[in-house]
């Protein structure tokens, strides 16, 4: 779908995500990796924030694009989301190493389920 522009940089920015998972090697990496978490995440909410507007439909917030998007069929489950929603919100307050190492445990998940996402929005319309 050419339509959602945001698509492109979002997977760029998984490309990196997947890329800096590849990579950890110390706790910097890490921090890294979560970051980069971080704006994969705030650019997906934003994709499905698009092309819930494409469909004709008005989202707000982070859990409002993944209950529309479970309408709309890009979204199998949208509590998987809400965890992932869960993660982001904590980075901004991580203040253990215990807290960071479960996000970070979390993040291929993360990106298999945004995989699946990419992969519905791009052949929804084929």
């Amino acid at each position: 779908m050419t339509e959602i522009v945001k698509l492109a940089d979002l997977k760029s920015a998984l490309s990196r995500l997947k890329e800096g998972l590849g990579e950890t090697r110390d706790r910097l990496d890490k921090d890294g990796v979560i970051q980069r978490f971080e704006f994969t995440f705030e650019l997906l909410w934003k994709t499905l924030q698009e092309y819930a507007r494409f469909k004709g439909l008005e989202v707000a917030s982070p859990r409002d694009a993944f209950r529309v998007s479970a309408d709309l069929g890009i979204v199998e489950n949208p509590n998987v989301w809400f965890d992932f929603i869960k993660d982001r919100n904590l980075t901004t307050h991580i203040y253990s190493e215990s807290e960071a190492e479960k996000i970070f445990s979390h993040i291929p998940s993360f990106v298999r389920e945004t995989e699946k996402v990419i992969f519905k929005i791009e052949t929804e319309d084929k």
